[in-house]
Order: structure tokens, then C-alpha cells, then sequence
């Protein structure tokens, strides 16, 4: 299961979108990329945190055994998060955080806080950027828990071997 600092991680890196429009926002009126390059550099490495964690830990933790009693598909739920906090920035015409970043960063922590508390991260449209995909899931006690595979489920019955992010949240090993 992963620790503190690791769901910080996860959940901050649902918010790279966010920062990658703060970045092409500067890019279109032709600030200087001293302006840009910042938000640009958090958002690739935020997401590039990210494939790394869910890489370290589909490999080295502990392996679960999960039999699929039936499942739902929960994509769109991404696609919900991301256009709830991107709508905001579509709505003005300028994204500017230049000389207000603790504004900014103010934002994000209150974001990344709640999504932590809430449990919630399987909301991460970066994980859908690589091809994760996202399944509420009973398995064979009637139990509800929340599946990230990159392998898309086909058929109920069938045991797959995971690994525990959170309480009940399965990371599929691929």
C-alpha cells in the first residue's frame, strides 16, 4: 500500500494538465519562456512522477490475487475531473499566475488535499494519458473496490494479479 508521500505524489500529478495549460496559455501570448518553462517542467515532471510511481509499484508490491465478480467501467469519471478544474482556466482569457504563484499554489494544495482525503486517486486523467484504465469491481465476497489496469477487463470469473495502492484501490500488474 503505498505511503503518505506516495498518494501526494499521485494526486498532484492529476493536476499536470492543469499546470500544461497554464504553459501554453504563457506560450500563446508570447511571454518569454522564462515565464512559460516553469509550468511546462512541473507538468512533464509531474507526469513523468507519476508513470514512474505506478511503474515502481506494479513491480515491487505486494502481489493480490483478484477474482472479478462483475465490473463497471469508470473512465468517464476522468474525463469529468479534468474538465471541472480545466473549465475555470477556458473561461478567461488570460491563465496568469506570473508574480501570484503562492495564489497558485494555494489552489493546488487545497486540491491535493481533498483528493487525498477523499480517496480519490483514481481520478488522474495523466493515468488515462497512459492508457490506465479505470473499473469499479466486485470480487467474489460482494466486496466494491476501485480497479486501474492497463488491461482492458473483457469477462467476469477471471483472477488477475494486482497490487494494493490504497483501501480498496488495485493497481492491475500488466
Amino acid at each position: 500500500m503505498l505511503n503518505w508521500f506516495a498518494k501526494f505524489l499521485l494526486a498532484a500529478s492529476a493536476l499536470s494538465p492543469m499546470l500544461g495549460a497554464v504553459a501554453v496559455d504563457q506560450i500563446a501570448h508570447a511571454r518569454p519562456w522564462t515565464d512559460w518553462l516553469p509550468w511546462l517542467v512541473s507538468a512533464v515532471g509531474l507526469a513523468l512522477i507519476c508513470w514512474l510511481l505506478l511503474l515502481y509499484v506494479a513491480r515491487n508490491g505486494e502481489k493480490h490475487t483478484f477474482r472479478i465478480r462483475e465490473f463497471e467501467d469508470k473512465d468517464k469519471e476522468v474525463l469529468a475531473f479534468l474538465l471541472t478544474y480545466l473549465l475555470p482556466f477556458l473561461a478567461t482569457d488570460r491563465l496568469e499566475f506570473r508574480g501570484e504563484w503562492i495564489t497558485g499554489a494555494y489552489i493546488m494544495a487545497i486540491i491535493i488535499i481533498t483528493v487525498i482525503h477523499a480517496g480519490a486517486l483514481h481520478f488522474n486523467p495523466v493515468m488515462g494519458l497512459f492508457s490506465y484504465h479505470f473499473y469499479a469491481v466486485k470480487d467474489e465476497h460482494g466486496v466494491s473496490t476501485l480497479l486501474i489496469s492497463r488491461e482492458p477487463l473483457r469477462r467476469v470469473g477471471e483472477d488477475i494479479e494486482t497490487v494494493r495502492l490504497a483501501y480498496n484501490i488495485y493497481l492491475g500488474r500488466s
